[in-house]
């Protein structure tokens, strides 16, 4: 087993083109390595597994573990490493899930770092990246869509009754009582929220580190941060995904809309509804 730090510290760049086969071994054998780390990523996000289990992914992880076999020539292995790229990019053309289009996306850049094109390696490697960050923004944009509900049959006419059809003197309660249901399914949302994105934040930074073992300046990957706020009751009311741009510079997207802020003498903000982190 390996985790995203032994992937990270298995990357190395082309040296004459292509890369020696001590570290050809060393990438793909981690790659496979993280296998439970990938599995573990998708069922914390309550993502289906099933697609990198079997099907054109499961035969990329085939190829790349028939690659490994000691005896293959250098041919084979490269014959074998373009199959595995075949196979991940059939694997992408069919996959619809950002979690899952990231990882295969991933896998598909190594391929090509494998066989000694680093320029198309990084392009798939920085989707990899972006597409990660779409996940995460997608879940929070749902928590924050969600968050004010109920969703409960039984307890929302219950609500309703209890605010339309108290007296003037328990309305205050009413309103309090309400606030109290809210907060609570707030908290419930947007922690459940919380776990999904800090395990895919994970992801997202060993990606954004790739990224810069592959040679990438670091002013042109992104970092990202997560933060998130208590109401009065200690209930989780918010989160926030923060994209660093510079030391006077930075994104912040709480699931409705992204603002970008900068430091100077003061701090200035404006609302960038559109733009994507």
């Amino acid at each position: 087993m390996a985790g995203w730090d032994d992937l990270v510290v298995a990357v190395t760049r082309p040296t004459g083109g292509r890369l020696e086969d001590s570290a050809i071994s060393t990438l793909v054998e981690t790659l496979l390595g993280t296998r439970e780390a990938q599995l573990t990523l998708l069922q914390q996000l309550q993502r289906d597994v099933r697609q990198l289990q079997e099907g054109p992914f499961h035969a990329g992880r085939i190829h790349l573990e028939s690659a490994l076999k000691p005896h293959r020539t250098r041919d084979e292995r490269l014959e074998l490493l373009k199959a595995a790229r075949g196979s991940f990019t059939d694997a992408l053309g069919m996959e619809r899930d950002k979690a899952r289009v990231s990882l295969t996306a991933l896998h598909l850049g190594f391929c090509w770092l494998l066989l000694g094109a680093e320029k198309d390696a990084r392009e798939w490697i920085q989707m990899a990246h972006r597409t990660a960050v779409e996940a995460m923004k997608d879940i929070l944009t749902e928590a924050a869509t969600d968050k004010g509900l109920t969703h409960n049959r039984y307890l929302d006419p219950a609500l309703t009754f209890f605010m339309f059809f108290t007296s003037a003197a328990t309305l205050g309660a009413g309103y309090l009582f309400w606030d109290h249901v809210i907060s609570k399914r707030t908290d419930k949302v947007m922690r459940r929220a919380l776990t999904q994105l800090e395990s895919l934040a994970d992801y997202v930074d060993m990606v954004g580190e790739v990224r810069l073992r592959l040679g990438e300046i670091p002013t042109a990957v992104p970092r990202y941060e997560l933060s998130h706020g208590l109401d009065e009751s200690r209930f989780l009311s918010r989160v926030t995904i923060r994209k660093l741009i510079s030391d006077r510079e930075a994104m912040y997207f709480n699931g409705r809309e992204t603002r970008k802020v900068t430091w100077n003498d003061t701090e200035r903000s404006e609302v960038i509804t559109r733009e994507l982190l």
